[in-house]
């Protein structure tokens, strides 16, 4: 039975991934998302290596998302609306009320509004597919009589959320002075200076721009609003569920792989390395943390 189920799962979790290619896809197409791109600089033509950044793309996501139902006491719409909220919260509210703080001004008219939409397509078709197609509309515990694995329904407290707010904003603050901010390109976009070290690159920032610091604080709540539902209806124990929040919050840094219209390539692989070792981080502390034993 056990080798029957993992070889259905090998052809269902390549499914979720072709489903949400397809979906990013179509979210690009009805958010009028491509056509808006063409207005600014036209991103590279599409050979070879886009199609190896568009595959690497689509099978963290899907590989990611997949392993998030298949772990879950949860099933059907209760599923279906929990990860929409999760997905649509991380890939695109958080990340594009960033791009509206740093590029607005810059991007053509319309862009910022498409990339919502587009996130909200995308994640409205890819999500109640996958729970479909990975058999979770129905949990089979409740088929055979089985009691349901529940986490309690005591949420965080709230120094929980204090400190996992303030590791947000310093590891934020970490990868994008360490990592970032070390590349030339990535300087002269944005027009900063090299600063001499961390601690002056907080001060600057903070004494330049210190509604970034409020901006964090609101993504870092955001973030954790998203996380910890899938924290909580995990079926794992703490390490396991610390390495699938720190999976599910990396594999959407791997967009910045794809052809973007937004900023160089040079600038997009800098934001790459530095979300990914940010998102895993991040990540990791937050599972252990938000996790509750049954």
């Amino acid at each position: 039975m056990g080798m029957r189920r993992a070889l259905v799962m090998a052809f269902r979790i390549p499914a979720v991934c072709l489903v949400f290619a397809v979906s990013f896809i179509v979210g690009g197409m009805l958010s009028g998302l491509s056509a808006v791109a063409q207005q600014g600089a036209p991103p590279p033509p599409a050979g070879e290596s886009f199609l190896l950044s568009f595959l690497v793309f689509s099978i963290s996501v899907g590989v990611a998302v997949s392993y998030l139902v298949l772990r879950s006491s949860w099933d059907g719409w209760r599923l279906v609306v929990t990860l929409c909220l999760s997905v649509y919260g991380v890939s695109t509210a958080a990340t594009q009320i960033e791009t509206a703080w740093f590029l607005s001004s810059s991007l053509p008219r319309g862009t910022i509004q498409a990339l919502f939409l587009q996130g909200a397509i995308t994640t409205a078709l890819a999500i109640p597919l996958s729970v479909l197609l990975l058999g979770k509309w129905r949990s089979p515990s409740r088929i055979s009589g089985r009691v349901e694995y529940e986490r309690p329904r005591t949420g965080p407290g709230a120094w929980t959320i204090l400190l996992l707010v303030v590791a947000f904003v310093f590891l934020y603050m970490l990868f994008g002075y360490y990592v970032a901010w070390q590349s030339p390109a990535v300087r002269e976009f944005y027009g900063g200076r090299d600063y001499p070290g961390f601690i002056a690159s907080l001060r600057a920032n903070w004494t330049d721009r210190p509604g970034l610091f409020a901006l964090q604080v609101f993504r870092a709540l955001l973030y954790i609003a998203c996380v910890y539902p899938l924290v909580r209806m995990l079926r794992a124990s703490r390490w396991e569920t610390a390495l699938a929040i720190a999976l599910f919050l990396s594999v959407w840094s791997t967009a910045l792989l794809l052809p973007n219209p937004l900023m160089p390539s040079a600038v997009a692989h800098a934001h790459l390395r530095e979300t990914l070792g940010f998102g895993v981080v991040f990540g990791a502390l937050a599972g252990a943390l938000l996790w509750r034993r049954r």
